[in-house]
């Protein structure tokens, strides 16, 4: 870490400030404003971490500690993406200053003595309101110490001080709503892209909890709170960046743990490329061969309404340009919706349904058409149970070859015939002719194809000629 080292980071990097660790760092912390603070150090941080708040200013969970070993015997190439990559994954960390702090769940002598009852722990948060109560549900019903509960935002930490901070509820998400605020969707995007664009050479990420691990030149560790808070699609969109992504494991993990990492995936979805999972001793001798091209991960995806499923669809279609997919293999987490056009009548109730805005209904000239974007379906199956025809049906994944916008019903439309405005399909106006006549209401049945405007013009002239009627019999 020489000073020309560190000139060349400072001037990249864009940051603030740059220093030696030393008494003058709290009054230069507060000078220069900052709002999150890395160290690279070989001594034990957790105490000066821990009263951050107090002696800078800064919260706790805003400040990243890389132990010094990681940058011995490294190339600077190595060394300059690496933090590189810590550097901007400390600028996506807004989601710490949403934390309220936590009181003490055990009070010590020291704490009691400088009276700091509460502390700041990462409890899980939302990166913003949720809309889809497929997500919601599972988020609460995902949660191991139950501390979930239905909000107004959508979800959120009922009692954080019970908290784990396991992350396995933000794991388990299919949108990537709720984030662990030191290990979000926008955090991984930015440090993945730094690695890719600092050093064509890197090799693979590992998601690793532990600091004390051996390093390879070309493997980037990634701290993560625990395993169970790393998603599925956090490791596909490694994969498809162009990086091998590497689970590191210890033999003595939390049940929690252990739980998830018999969820994730042995390989990326259509492909034989494995999810590595490493123990710490193995992780010295891992070779990895790895030909992928590298990718810049576009960093406005995980802002956009369907965030990660933004991602998992890129990562899909990105892999498709590296490598050869099986079409025929199902991706999970994306449900495939099955249309009986027999049934169907298009009468879009599952449009007015779906959160996702999965179906839509068009029409195109005298045709009206029901498509379904089977990429966004969560399976939430708010339109199978709100179909009036039981015409749809949601019952497996769907396959590489469907991640697509499809068209699965069509009709002739109705059209009003006094104004031609567009009034439906001609199989719901069908079918409510024959519910009505069925139930002896014949003379209304003549009207199902009059618009509502025409149908208030002709009422209004009805009701005219009936008041004049009366008043002329005055």
């Amino acid at each position: 870490m020489k000073d020309e080292f560190l000139v060349k980071i400072y001037k990249e990097s864009g940051i603030p400030y740059v220093a030696e660790f030393g008494d003058y760092l709290a009054n230069d912390v507060r000078d220069n404003e900052l709002q999150g603070l890395l160290i690279v150090s070989e001594y034990d941080m957790s105490k000066f971490v821990a009263d951050a708040d107090e002696r800078l200013g800064l919260n706790p969970l805003a400040i990243e500690v890389l132990p010094l070993s990681w940058f011995f015997d490294k190339s600077e190439n190595y060394r300059f993406a690496l933090l590189m990559a810590y550097i901007r994954k400390l600028s996506r960390q807004e989601l710490v200053y949403r934390l309220q702090p936590v009181k003490n769940v055990t009070i010590s002598r020291r704490s009691l003595i400088k009276f700091k009852l509460y502390e700041y722990m990462p409890y899980p948060v939302l990166f913003d309101s949720i809309f889809a109560e497929r997500e919601i549900n599972t988020l609460i019903s995902s949660c191991p110490k139950g501390v979930l509960a239905k909000t107004v935002e959508g979800v959120g930490v009922t009692s954080p001080e019970n908290c784990s901070y396991c992350g396995y509820c933000t794991a388990k998400g299919y949108l990537g709503y709720l984030e662990m605020p030191t290990f979000t969707t926008d955090q991984l995007v930015y440090f993945i892209n730094s690695i890719n664009y600092y050093d064509e050479k890197a090799k693979a990420i590992i998601f690793t909890k532990f600091k004390d691990i051996p390093l390879q030149e070309g493997y980037y560790p990634l701290l993560v709170p625990s395993l169970a808070s790393v998603p599925d699609i956090f490791l596909y969109i490694t994969y498809a960046s162009g990086l091998v992504p590497v689970l590191l494991i210890d033999n003595e993990i939390s049940e929690i743990e252990k739980k998830r990492l018999d969820e994730i995936p042995v390989y990326f979805p259509g492909s034989k490329l494995p999810i590595y999972k490493v123990k710490i001793e193995e992780l010295q001798n891992l070779k990895l061969k790895n030909e992928l091209r590298k990718s810049l991960i576009p960093e406005e995806l995980p802002l956009r309404k369907y965030r990660r499923r933004n991602l998992y669809l890129w990562a899909i279609e990105e892999m498709r340009n590296k490598v050869k997919l099986d079409e025929e293999a199902e991706v999970p987490d994306i449900y495939f919706v099955s249309i009986d056009p027999e049934k169907c009548v298009l009468c879009g109730v599952c449009v007015r349904a779906c959160q996702m805005m999965v179906p839509d209904l068009k029409n195109i000239s005298d045709t009206m058409s029901l498509e379904y974007n089977i990429p966004m379906c969560i399976g939430s199956q708010r339109c199978v149970k709100n179909c009036p025809e039981n015409a749809i049906k949601v019952e497996r994944f769907a396959k590489i070859k469907e991640l697509k916008k499809i068209t699965v019903n069509k009709a002739v439309l109705a059209k009003c015939r006094y104004c031609g405005k567009p009034i439906g399909s001609v199989k719901v106006k069908n079918k409510v002719d024959s519910l009505l006549i069925g139930m002896g209401f014949s003379g209304t049945a003549q009207y199902t194809d009059v618009c509502n405007e025409c149908k208030q013009k002709m009422l209004t002239k009805v009701w005219l000629e009936n008041y004049l009627k009366l008043k002329g019999g005055k």
